[in-house]
């Protein structure tokens, strides 16, 4: 597989730096340059990720790593800003909005196709959000609750004709929504809102899938896509590849543009290409209740008195030492996001009376050892984050069984499985606490927790009515209410890592989702990169 990459990569390169030298030396002298782009280095573009499969139904994938490929093989009416993760229009040009806020005209651009050349119509738009509401696996469809008659639509109460989503023209999308959400652009910007096509293989974004096998994936550019005259990169190849020394060079030798595949990082030449960010995420543990089990068989672990028990013996400070920042509460911090109180105490005698309380309660002896099962994949836990669970479960003679699952196999189990806790590593799909809440709503499709709480709900219903200020206030409400529930274990809050030479690729821009939008990334003269790997190496 190496030998592969290196072939083809290599006579990439070759007659990239021949077209390379030839242009550069008519703009060589200018005084004050400006950037042009070259259209002779944007032929192939090289991005080296971890081996695993991707899902290419935008509809169906949770994974971020799908994302970035998703990103330039699909589009919806909104799409991220690659600097600011604001929405922006895509393949609608415009938004209106009624005096009561209860309906919204979205306008379809008239040039917009797909990859096939076929005209992207309003009529494209409601049936690939219809299609997404009548997918019982789509984790994202209750985002479109806010439309009317959708919660109905997606449980079968109602037939999709009922659907407040109207293709009134080809150029005219109407929806009728349950409640006022001045925040639907910035969810209608993920990819799973995209619009697709009834053919798998045809694609509404800037690029197409032209090729791929089990680590390769090759897309080409859409010459139908809209804006195809501001997508520069002809070619991106993504291959795959977990050997972290042949990743540092290929990078150091120019052979790839992007790396965020393991890498060795002592062995990088230009140190200033490692980019590392905070990312709008959270990695923590969640309780399932009975109600989210397929058998509904009832434990003790449904209490919250049990959970809370266990919470306040955790040791928070040693489960969350050595990540770059530790969380103690759900949501990401936000500006203006405040009042929200998280897990940080730790008092061992206090989780004792609660424990030796709550067994009271249910008529279970302090001899008795209560089963808690843990499921986690492979790697997601530490060793010593394990030791200090079972050592924490054994002060409160909590029998932990510990079930490994392999990655590729651990999100698709976790709605069939009957274990207690899960973990988890969620990633905002908009700047917005609801991103994270909607995961605990008892109607929600993301809700693989199977709790419901009225009051959570209550609140969720009433912020989606109120300003911005007041909004962050109930949000805030309903997160103290997860977690006075001691429904989540909050452990860090990850960092994203990239290697990618900003000096030789544009386009690119750290942002707090690790989404870069495909359609802006272009490569700059390759002369520059060779100079800066030569003067590090020296």
């Amino acid at each position: 597989m190496y030998k592969k990459i290196v072939f083809v990569l290599v006579c990439s390169l070759f007659f990239q730096s021949v077209f390379a030298q030839q242009e550069n030396q008519s703009s060589h002298n200018d005084e004050n340059p400006v950037e042009i782009i070259d259209s002779s280095l944007q032929k192939n573009f090289v991005m080296i990720e971890s081996i695993h499969p991707h899902e290419l139904n935008p509809q169906v994938t949770s994974y971020a790593s799908d994302s970035q490929l998703l990103s330039g093989l699909f589009e919806g009416l909104f799409s991220y800003n690659p600097v600011t993760l604001e929405p922006q229009f895509a393949i609608a040009t415009n938004i209106k909005v009624s005096r009561d806020k209860m309906r919204m005209i979205f306008t379809i651009r008239d040039d917009a196709k797909f990859s096939n050349g076929e005209k992207i119509t309003a009529q494209d738009v409601r049936y690939s959000w219809l299609h997404l509401l009548a997918t019982p696996e789509a984790p994202y469809a209750s985002l479109l609750d806010v439309i009317e008659g959708v919660s109905d639509f997606r449980i079968g109460k109602i037939s999709e004709d009922e659907v407040g989503i109207y293709a009134t023209s080809d150029t005219t999308l109407l929806i009728h929504l349950a409640k006022p959400a001045n925040y639907l652009p910035k969810v209608l910007c993920h990819s799973a809102f995209s619009v697709i096509h009834r053919t798998p293989t045809v694609y509404s974004g800037a690029f197409y899938l032209d090729d791929c096998d089990e680590t390769t994936y090759i897309l080409k550019k859409n010459p139908y896509y809209w804006d195809s005259a501001n997508t520069h990169l002809e070619q991106i190849s993504i291959y795959q590849s977990d050997n972290s020394e042949e990743n540092a060079f290929l990078f150091n030798s120019g052979l790839a543009d992007w790396v965020t595949a393991p890498i060795s990082v002592e062995k990088v030449l230009n140190k200033k290409s490692m980019q590392l960010n905070a990312e709008f995420a959270t990695n923590y543990i969640f309780f399932k209740t009975s109600q989210g089990k397929p058998s509904k068989q009832t434990s003790v672990w449904d209490k919250p008195s049990f959970r809370k028990a266990l919470l306040e013996a955790l040791p928070w400070d040693e489960l969350r030492s050595g990540y770059y920042v530790p969380a103690t509460t759900f949501v990401y911090p936000l500006a203006g996001y405040s009042g929200v109180n998280g897990y940080d105490f730790t008092d061992v005698e206090q989780a004792k009376k609660l424990m030796k309380q709550a067994r009271e309660n249910e008529g279970i002896s302090e001899e008795e050892k209560i089963p808690l099962v843990l499921e986690i994949s492979e790697n997601s836990l530490s060793d010593n984050q394990l030791v200090l669970f079972k050592n924490t479960c054994d002060i409160l003679n909590i029998d932990l069984q510990v079930k490994v699952l392999p990655s590729y196999a651990y999100l698709s189990s976790v709605k069939t499985s009957e274990s207690d806790l899960f973990v988890y590593v969620w990633i905002g799909d908009f700047a917005d606490p609801l991103a994270f809440l909607e995961l605990f709503r008892s109607e929600s499709s993301l809700n693989d927790s199977g709790w419901k709480n009225v009051e959570f709900d209550n609140l969720l219903q009433k912020a989606a009515l109120s300003d911005e200020f007041e909004r962050y206030n109930l949000l805030a409400q309903a997160e103290n209410i997860l977690l006075d529930e001691c429904m989540i274990i909050p452990i860090q809050h990850p960092v994203t890592f990239n290697v990618i030479d900003l000096e030789c690729v544009g386009g690119w821009a750290a942002n707090a989702f690790d989404i870069h939008p495909l359609k802006y990334l272009y490569k700059k003269p390759f002369v520059s990169k060779v100079q800066n790997v030569v003067k590090n190496k020296n």
